[in-house]
């Protein structure tokens, strides 16, 4: 099997079950948002963000710090991962718990706290379950993940549905979550076997070595979590809780959009690592089919929900998040930033160029919180969609420069003139069926959508038929 096929065949697996959570996740805000209202989406939505701020921190930048190191040649794979490990457990218990204590000391409903209490077991699962992904990435094995996410996935639908049904409240549907994660770190756990021989360690020269490599990374992803979620928090701290709620309920579907590029770039990140060495041309060219793969995927998807923002937030949300389809319009703009600015940062990481960014991460980081808590207070959830396109833009710029300055990378951008000629066609088709349902208008866009870019020879037959081979056996 080729290795462009291995890579087709376990970017299936994940886009499957990643198309699956996302149906899924989809039922769950719907259930969550019609149940529970502006408001008490709101805290749900103030209780998530609060934990991703301390989340990051327990993360340290080691989930892709882990695939690298155990992508490089002549790596004890045992002993280091089970160091990470217990890096993983020690740096969740602290910033989790810190977490928990500190949100006791704010001003925010007694809900809030108490649910930030529960859903820091749900976070706590989920930084476990990070770092054993980065074994089946490393050994292009992803289906157990895909397993994983299918179960976390349909656990927590039950349960949400069950608290929503039995009427139990937002408590409820928190545990449930957890429960769903906590299954999800075991099947990952067990498969791991396969790969690796678990021990927890501790040997600080070990440490030493990834503390090297991942303090660049942890404090960029840290930062990027400031501008990235930061303005929920600050939403939830001077505006009512149904803005929040408003706000969230859009967040929660670009949450699910911004999930497909990861899968993709999880999978070519030990290659990057491996070609930057061995390989600057395979390299360049990695980064080149990245740009196009994902150039395809998200500019129709700007075009198509500048036209179908609001219809999309009512049949997922309801009539009362009307408002969450207005913003879907703008903060879409920011999912196409991060999608590139996704590529161009696993790319940094693999050349071990983290250090170069971090000016460009705290100069962002203190724009945006400038400009957070000057406007947000003032202009709400408008604020923070249109602030948020900034600071990415900002990022994404950023990285491309140091990738073009240091590793003197070519963007080729044959492919952009082609997908948009194809977004043009597929926004004729939903203009004329606008008032169709939903899912007729999607199916109907994409069809014109692929056809035309197959037409005007965005990618071929033979590029096709080279994804799909290894399904042939």
């Amino acid at each position: 099997m080729s290795l462009l096929s291995s890579i087709a065949k376990n970017t299936f697996y994940q886009a499957f079950s990643k198309f699956f959570g996302a149906i899924v996740g989809l039922l769950t805000v719907g259930l969550m948002t019609r149940y529970l209202g502006q408001t008490g989406y709101g805290y749900y939505t103030t209780i998530v963000a609060f934990l991703q701020l301390f989340g990051v921190l327990v993360d340290f930048g080691l989930q892709m710090t882990t695939t690298k190191i155990l992508s490089e040649p002549n790596t004890d794979n045992n002993h280091i991962f089970g160091n990470i490990f217990t890096l993983r457990i020690i740096s969740s218990v602290f910033f989790l718990g810190s977490a928990v204590l500190i949100v006791w000391l704010i001003p925010y409903p007694l809900i809030i706290k108490q649910g930030i209490t529960i859903a820091s077991l749900s976070f706590f699962f989920i930084s476990l379950q990070s770092i054993f992904i980065s074994i089946f990435q490393k050994n292009l094995a992803m289906a157990k993940v895909a397993l994983a996410e299918i179960w976390t996935r349909s656990i927590a639908l039950i349960g949400i549905w069950l608290a929503v049904y039995y009427d139990l409240g937002l408590l409820y549907i928190i545990a449930a979550i957890v429960v769903g994660n906590a299954i999800s770190c075991g099947i990952l756990f067990l498969a791991s076997f396969k790969y690796i021989r678990l021990q927890p360690a501790i040997n600080f020269s070990v440490w030493k070595k990834i503390w090297s490599t991942t303090w660049p990374l942890a404090i960029t992803i840290a930062l990027t979590l400031i501008y990235f979620r930061a303005d929920t928090v600050i939403l939830s701290l001077f505006r009512p809780q149904n803005e929040v709620g408003l706000y969230g309920a859009t967040y929660k579907v670009l949450e699910v959009l911004v999930q497909f590029p990861y899968l993709f770039l999880g999978l070519i990140l030990p290659l990057l690592s491996n070609f930057f060495i061995t390989n600057r041309k395979m390299f360049n060219a990695i980064i080149q089919k990245g740009f196009d793969f994902l150039i395809i995927l998200v500019l129709p998807m700007i075009f198509a929900i500048f036209f179908l923002g609001e219809k999309i937030m009512v049949f997922i949300a309801g009539p009362e998040f009307l408002i969450s389809g207005i913003l879907l319009k703008i903060l879409i703009l920011a999912v196409a930033l991060i999608y590139i600015g996704a590529l161009f940062g696993y790319a940094i990481v693999s050349a071990n160029l983290q250090k170069k960014m971090i000016k460009f991460y705290i100069l962002d980081a203190i724009i945006s919180i400038i400009l957070y808590l000057i406007f947000i207070p003032i202009f709400s959830y408008w604020a923070a969609a249109y602030i948020t396109i900034i600071t990415e833009l900002i990022i994404t710029l950023a990285s491309y420069y140091i990738l073009k300055k240091y590793t003197h990378i070519t963007i080729d951008l044959q492919i952009l003139p082609k997908v948009i000629l194809a977004s043009f066609m597929m926004s004729l088709f939903i203009w004329l069926l606008i008032s169709q349902n939903l899912f007729t208008i999607i199916i109907v866009g994409m069809i014109v959508y692929f056809w035309s870019l197959y037409m005007f020879k965005g990618f071929s037959k033979a590029m096709v038929l080279d994804i799909i081979h290894p399904f042939k056996s």
